[in-house]
């Protein structure tokens, strides 16, 4: 289990810039991190959203849009 503050970009391919605990970036290149700590072995990741600058409704949304869908495994 790995928690990781996250903030989203308005660009989907902004590549990631260090913030405290996680990253600056866009949804795309969080999908690829949270591709890469699967490929690592990591089976939980929290993320908070305690620095992201935007609307935090529209980021759960973006979350549940772009992110969910490829990464949830019921009953695995």
């Amino acid at each position: 289990m790995q928690p990781l503050y996250i903030d989203l970009t308005e660009d989907p391919e902004a590549l990631p810039q260090p913030i405290h605990l996680g990253y600056r970036l866009g949804i795309r290149q969080l999908h690829l991190h949270l591709q890469a700590l699967q490929d690592a072995g990591v089976n939980h990741v929290a993320l908070n959203l305690r620095f992201n600058n935007a609307d935090t409704l529209t980021t759960l949304r973006l979350l549940a849009d772009e992110i969910l869908p490829d990464f949830s495994h019921h009953g695995e």
